[in-house]
Order: structure tokens, then C-alpha cells, then sequence
């Protein structure tokens, strides 16, 4: 095992080196974007529900996957069962989210922007103590409230070490998943730790492929746990096609012309992609056994662009993974509810992770029982073709990940994007500024920052407001963890029960102090929680 893990650690870090020693524009042979034109007068389209009963709701949500890895996006992957989704659901072509998968999942669950929680910066880690804080509301606790019964299938990564953090503490009936991330796909550990496990209890699954226990056990669900008297909220956050790269042989062998090599490993991928639509068609397939597709809302995603040192591409977009490029944040998405949204649908309205907490209870007909204000916004009427195409707010994306002391930072405004490249060596920072029009120049080629100079002001003061907001105690990149950290052998064995841990936020040096540190750090970020 320790052999393995050196041997991973050594390929990870040559594809981050690979993959992010340049920052620069896509090949000049990338092709423009696909001749799919948005659907006209969507809102007649729309179609008026003929059941009285609320909706099922199932998210999807895909690990690193490229914008060009999907077949309705042209990829020469076997993605059937998502393509199925695109043809009889509604494409959503301008969807964002962020650049990372914990400032993802964390916008995700609670429609709030992860600068405020801490949570935006980069992904929590094994030797990370942190969680998003329990003083936020998670969706999955709104749809309980209203009558739903709800599971999670899959990767979390939102706090793994004590019980308040967990996903049965934040609204789910059933988990059955891993609390972290890069969990290898056929011994199912992590820094030498084992993370699989059923409501709390450890599992073991010998040797099966991690993409086939998720879809398995979301069938699980479907078929054999839940309650039937209930409309139901699942959520299945695949791995697939994150790293480790491991695959199927069997998959494996669909892409002979693919090869792998060691900072873009493209069969692998590609097989990794095809597991999961498998896993997704089984899913799919339950649903129409069980006369229930009809009224089942599926939401399918990815947390963030492709990683292209892994074998994902992302053309025409620029850009990747933890990159505030296009590439990094817009993502292939499809919702599809056959009872409502007409199949075949392009909709090129501006969407927002942040807003599909808000969007989806409207959509069912539940009350998003927050108490902070969301920044998210109820976008159910843009989805029916009403409305603005811009959400009427700035999207904020921020990565410290995977190069310490390197950020990347944009603000998007309708048209206007604002790219910013902030590098800190020990003795000096270099900043880029770049700005672009991603209506006319979606591939964002052409930098109008020194054309349009207002308007990198205007975005760099909102930019800077909004970082200000960054609790200085929040996530930042950590890949390797302290020298004397050591994994648990069971993750969720190791997990600290809710009792004997203290209820209160601890606020530090005091009121008075914190008041003096805050003056003191200005837009740096917040000192306290208050």
C-alpha cells in the first residue's frame, strides 16, 4: 500500500505540473461551439402538470468531467444514458459553478456563496478539521421538513471528523458513501484510511469498482429502502472521472485509439466517463420499472470543469479545474422532468450552483426553510423560459488550489468577466488582469481589460468586496497533510459522536480583541463568525 501511494502521489504531482505550469488560451485549432441554437419560446413549450402529487427529485452530480466529454458536446466517450437525459430533458448551456468540488457541494447544499462559509478557496482533506458551519441550513433538511424521504449515494466532502459534519446529521434519512475525496476506486482507501460505509458504519465491498457501488446502492435505495408513502430526494454525487485514475478492463477496452500517458491519461478516462453513464442508465432504467419517471426531477451536473492533466478536455472553453476560466466553472447540465419540461430544450439563460438549492424547492413545491439570507436565487421561471436571461447578480469563483500561494479570482457580470492571476513568491506578487466579453468571446481569446478599463474597476471593487467576506480561518490549499498527521485506518470509525463535542462556535481572542484583529485585517477576510 505504501508503495502504491508513493507511486500515485509521484504521478498526481507530475500531471499538476503538467497541467499548470501555463495558463493559457485553447489550441488554436479547438473548434468554435457546437450550431445548437437555444430553443425559441420556450415558455410555450412548457407543459401543465397533469399529477397533484410532488415531485421526486434525484441530482446527479459527475466529478471533474469536461465540458467536451459528453456525446451531446460531440466527445467520442460512450455516454448514452446522459445523452438519453439531454434528449428528453432540457440542456442548461450556461450553467456555473465553482472552479473546486468542496466550494461545489457546499453552494450546492446550502445556496449560499462558499467565500461566506469558509469553504471556497480549496477542498477539504483527510488532515482538515473543518466542515461547513452548523449554523447553515442544508437542502436536503428543507425537503425532510416538507414530507420527503431523502439518501445520498456517494463522495461528500464537506467534514468528515466529528458527527455534526456527516451527511445523517445534515438532512439525510440514509447516507451510504465516503466522506472524502480521491478514494481509490477498487480498495476504497485514502492516506491509508478505509471510507465506505452505511449510516455511520464501516463497509467493505472487496475489491468493487467504486462507480458500480454508487449506482448499485442508488438502485438499493430505489427498489428496497425507501418509503413509498413519500416522494423521495436523492442525491448521487459520483467520484467518476476524479483521480485516481482507475478503471474496468472491460471499459477499458472500448477505447483502444485512446492512450494513457502519464500526465493525460485519456483511455482511462474515457472509462472512468462510461462507468458512470452505466451507473446513471441503471438509475434511469429504475425509475421507468417503478412507473415514476414522469415525476422525478433529474438534475445531472459536473462539480467543476475537466482536469485536463487527467485525461478531461474542455474545448472550445478555456481553461480547467481550479482555473476561474470558463473551462473550470461552466459545465455540461441537464434537468429533465418529462411531466413539465419539454424533451429536446436548449435554454441559454444564465444559471448558478448557487441557485439550485432555491430553484428546486420551488420547482417541488417546498419551502427552503434558511435562516441567512441565500445568494442563491429561485430561477424556476428562467428555467420555463420567463424572466432574464442574467440572473440580475455577479457569480464570484475563487481556487488557491493546487499551487500554494497561487489564486485565481473572477467575477462574472451578464457579458462582463473579470479574470484575475495572483502569484505570491516568497519576495514579490505578480498579478494578471484580464477581462472578457463571454457572450461574444465564450472561449475567452481576446483580453479587453486595457479597452474597457472602467470595467476592470468596477469588477475589481466588487471582487475585492466579496473576498473580504472570507473567514481568514477557512480552507485553503493543503495537499499534503503535517508531518505528524496520521489516517485513521476506518473513517468513519474514527468520527467524533456529537456528544462529546461542544456545542458553541468558538470565537477566539474575545470581543474586544476580535474588533482590534478585524481593523487590523480589513478586506483580508472576517476574524469572526459573528
Amino acid at each position: 500500500m505504501k508503495r502504491w501511494l508513493a507511486i500515485s502521489a509521484g504521478v498526481f504531482a507530475l500531471a499538476l505540473i503538467a497541467g499548470y505550469i501555463y495558463f493559457g488560451n485553447p489550441s488554436p485549432s479547438a473548434p468554435e461551439f457546437a450550431d445548437d441554437k437555444p430553443t425559441p419560446n420556450i415558455a410555450s413549450l412548457i407543459k401543465e402538470r397533469k399529477s397533484t402529487a410532488p415531485p421526486n427529485v434525484i441530482i446527479l452530480l459527475a466529478d471533474d468531467l469536461g465540458w467536451a466529454d459528453v456525446g451531446f458536446h460531440g466527445s467520442d466517450i460512450e455516454t448514452p444514458n446522459i445523452d438519453r437525459l439531454a434528449k428528453e430533458g432540457m440542456r442548461l448551456e450556461r450553467f456555473y459553478v465553482m472552479p473546486i468540488c468542496t466550494p461545489t457541494r457546499s453552494a450546492l447544499m446550502t445556496g449560499r456563496d462558499p467565500i461566506k462559509l469558509g469553504m471556497a478557496n480549496a477542498g477539504i482533506m483527510p488532515w482538515n478539521d473543518g466542515g461547513v458551519s452548523l449554523d447553515e441550513h442544508f437542502m436536503p433538511e428543507s425537503f425532510k421538513a416538507a414530507g420527503y424521504d431523502t439518501a445520498m449515494i456517494g463522495k461528500w466532502h464537506l467534514g468528515h471528523t466529528i458527527e455534526q459534519h456527516t451527511p445523517n446529521a445534515r438532512g439525510f434519512d440514509h447516507f451510504y458513501g465516503h466522506l472524502n475525496t480521491n478514494l481509490h476506486y477498487f480498495d476504497h482507501q485514502f492516506a491509508g484510511g478505509h471510507d465506505f460505509q452505511e449510516n455511520g458504519k464501516s463497509v467493505k465491498h472487496d475489491g468493487e469498482y467504486a462507480t458500480d457501488v454508487h449506482g448499485d446502492q442508488a438502485v438499493r435505495y430505489l427498489t428496497d429502502i425507501r418509503d413509498r408513502s413519500k416522494p423521495f430526494f436523492l442525491y448521487v454525487p459520483f467520484i467518476a472521472p476524479h483521480s485516481p485514475m482507475n478503471a474496468k478492463q472491460e471499459d477499458l477496452d472500448k477505447y483502444p485509439r485512446r492512450l494513457d500517458l502519464p500526465t493525460s491519461p485519456k483511455k482511462t478516462y474515457a472509462a472512468m466517463v462510461a462507468s458512470m453513464d452505466q451507473a446513471i442508465g441503471r438509475i434511469l432504467d429504475t425509475l421507468d420499472e417503478q412507473g415514476v419517471a414522469d415525476n422525478t426531477i433529474v438534475l445531472f451536473l459536473s462539480d467543476n470543469g475537466g482536469f485536463t492533466g487527467f485525461g478531461a478536455d474542455n474545448t472550445p472553453l478555456r481553461g480547467g479545474k481550479t482555473e476561474t476560466f470558463e473551462g473550470g466553472i461552466r459545465v455540461p447540465t441537464i434537468l429533465r422532468w418529462p411531466e413539465v419540461i419539454p424533451a429536446g430544450t436548449i435554454n441559454d439563460a444564465a444559471f448558478s450552483v448557487l441557485d439550485l438549492a432555491p430553484t428546486l424547492a420551488s420547482a417541488a413545491g417546498v419551502t427552503f426553510a434558511n435562516v441567512k439570507p441565500l445568494d442563491g436565487l429561485d430561477r424556476w421561471d428562467a428555467v420555463k423560459g420567463g424572466g432574464d436571461n442574467w440572473r440580475g447578480q455577479p457569480l464570484y469563483f475563487t481556487s488557491n488550489s493546487p499551487i500554494y500561494n497561487r489564486f485565481m479570482h473572477g467575477v462574472l457580470d451578464d457579458r462582463w468577466k473579470l479574470v484575475q492571476i495572483l502569484d505570491h513568491a516568497r519576495r514579490s506578487t505578480t498579478t494578471q488582469t484580464m477581462l472578457f466579453d463571454v457572450k461574444a468571446d465564450p472561449s475567452e481569446t481576446k483580453d479587453l481589460s486595457g479597452e474597457y478599463p472602467q470595467e476592470v474597476k468596477r469588477l475589481t471593487k466588487l471582487l475585492d468586496a466579496r473576498l473580504a467576506q472570507h473567514p481568514i480561518g477557512g480552507v485553503y490549499v493543503q495537499l499534503m497533510p503535517h508531518p505528524g498527521w496520521r489516517a485513521p485506518k476506518d473513517y468513519a470509525e474514527a468520527i467524533i459522536p456529537a456528544d462529546k463535542i461542544n456545542g458553541e462556535v468558538y470565537q477566539g481572542y474575545g470581543e474586544r480583541s476580535a474588533k482590534a484583529l478585524q481593523k487590523r485585517y480589513g478586506e483580508r477576510g472576517r476574524v469572526t463568525y459573528k
